[in-house]
């Protein structure tokens, strides 16, 4: 028999607190939310997202200059001389909003704990700029950063992406296209909670879990994201279709138990095993999407984020390649 996973109550208390406030401002339905208004609402949940301090890390914003805009990125550089390696980090939103401001938090954490330089990307938002923009700003910041590798104090041979959500679906995909159009190596991808198909027809996403991230929101961000349906078939918004995965990073890949993303994460990470993919997969139970946000006040959210970035950090130091 099957063991029902149990929401976890400090997670639990939160999303309650989250979903008072949102009924107190009368959000409204899904089929007349506006992006402008979603943005908005998710600024005001989002103060109910306690953090914890970050000492030992210097902060730099930078600027990108791409044909006809510039890309912003935050750097993230920990004590020590280095060189560090380098995750470049997408944020979650569903590809519709959240900023570097939105990340901040988990970039500090990550740059402090695993020892390593974190580059996050304020990618170009949808609808204003749809499918592939946001993949073409990974593509430039990627670029960017393997240029710039030595006045970043960074390690060549320790170049990695990563993301949560929707920015783990966009790291992965810019390394589904890197590797077709440069020779230097991704290093490896730290994927949380990644979107990687735009089906949203499996187990998980049947089972209606309405903790946060649910069907009909992802349904939502989808719409916004595409020009049109049949570019959900194309491997660069889902990842998880792509006909080869040969020559994809080594992969450190999270989902969690109460996710609607669970169970197509889980596949892609079988996918990229079977494709002989160095893989570590790991889901935690009684969590639900955007836990990594919730580490100043869930017990549960931080130990899993204290693994997470253990287990990074020991992808990023292991040798003999």
């Amino acid at each position: 028999m099957a063991i029902k996973t149990v929401l976890d109550q400090q997670v639990c208390l939160i999303l309650d607190r989250i979903n008072k406030k949102m009924q107190e401002l009368g959000h409204p339905s899904l089929d007349v939310l506006t992006p402008e208004e979603s943005r908005y609402f998710y600024k005001e949940a989002r103060k109910f997202f306690i953090g914890i301090a970050i000492h030992d890390v210097f902060v730099k914003q930078e600027v990108i200059q791409c044909t006809g805009y510039d890309l912003p990125i935050r750097i993230y550089t920990p004590k020590g001389e280095g060189p560090f390696p380098v995750l470049l980090y997408f944020h979650g939103g569903g590809w519709v909003f959240g900023d570097l401001d939105s990340c901040d938090q988990i970039c500090r954490y990550i740059s402090k704990h695993a020892e390593c330089l974190v580059l996050s990307v304020g990618y170009r938002l949808s609808p204003e700029n749809k499918y592939p923009a946001a993949i073409e700003d990974a593509i430039s910041s990627l670029s960017w950063t393997f240029n710039h590798i030595s006045s970043l104090n960074g390690r060549l041979d320790r170049v990695c992406v990563g993301g949560e959500s929707s920015g783990g679906n966009i790291a992965t995909a810019c390394a589904l296209k890197w590797k077709e159009i440069n020779n230097l190596p991704i290093h490896s991808q730290l994927l949380i909670t990644p979107v990687t198909n735009h089906a949203c027809d499996t187990p998980s996403f049947q089972a209606d879990y309405s903790y946060n991230l649910t069907k009909e929101k992802m349904v939502w961000f989808w719409s916004h994201y595409l020009k049109n349906e049949e570019e959900g078939f194309d491997q660069y918004a889902s990842p998880l279709r792509a006909e080869s995965l040969i020559g994809m990073p080594k992969t450190l890949l999270i989902t969690a138990e109460l996710d609607p993303l669970r169970d197509e994460g889980k596949l892609y990470a079988k996918r990229l095993q079977e494709q002989l993919i160095e893989v570590d997969y790991v889901n935690y139970p009684g969590l639900v999407h955007s836990f990594i946000n919730m580490i100043g006040e869930a017990e549960t959210a931080k130990r899993a984020v204290d693994d997470i970035v253990e287990r990074f950090r020991e992808l990023i130091e292991c040798e003999g390649e």
